[in-house]
């Protein structure tokens, strides 16, 4: 009987193939699949990168802050007014991100542990543009209780970026120690060694 189409193919791909490579095949196959449905796009992509992420590294050039950034005006989510010079004295970290973002989503849980693990000895400031009533169902939706801001006026420069997420970690000597793009891992060992000297250097 003479083979079909289908089965000659399948017989000619696997003659040469061992079985992970099918399988590898296979769920790449599945994954571009997957990206074709918008809804889906962005859980996968934010998995992908979870699953690539590194730690961060400190800023190998440190800039100073004058007294024009220290002047950034921000409004948190339960309506507090903040200037960024009123948060002196304690490590500031700021993260730029929106919740359509797949890079911010996939760095979101890793931010998480790193505020749980630091709220009391560190200014947390995790900034959107986002409507607040998007940001805040996300939040929910994915149980999250960081906190958040939205700012007020102009960006100085210091602090301005195209690019989500964005991540600036200012010292407690008003320098910033670390410029962020991109999605990293914020709960690994190296990133809890960075924040411990940045508390007590």
């Amino acid at each position: 009987m003479k083979k079909g189409f289908i089965s000659e193919r399948w017989e000619k791909y696997s003659r040469d193939k061992r079985w992970w490579s099918i399988l590898l095949d296979f769920l790449f196959l599945v994954l571009i699949l997957a990206m074709l449905v918008p809804n889906a796009r962005k859980s996968i992509s934010a998995f992908v990168v979870r699953h690539t992420m590194f730690s961060p590294s400190e800023s190998s050039k440190t800039i100073f802050l004058d007294e024009g950034d220290w002047n950034m005006s921000l409004i948190s989510y339960n309506g507090e007014k903040v200037v960024l010079s009123e948060l002196k004295g304690k490590p500031i970290f700021i993260n730029y991100w929106a919740t359509w973002c797949p890079h911010c989503i996939a760095e979101m849980p890793s931010l998480q542990n790193l505020y749980n693990r630091y709220k009391d000895k560190v200014h947390f400031l995790f900034i959107s543009g986002e409507d607040p009533q998007t940001v805040l169902r996300f939040m929910d939706e994915k149980r999250y209780n960081l906190p958040l801001y939205t700012i007020l006026g102009n960006v100085p420069s210091a602090f301005d970026s195209s690019s989500l997420p964005t991540t600036i970690l200012i010292g407690v000597g008003g320098q910033i120690v670390l410029f962020k793009t991109g999605a990293a891992r914020w709960d690994s060992k190296k990133s809890y060694k960075m924040m411990d000297e940045l508390i007590e250097p």
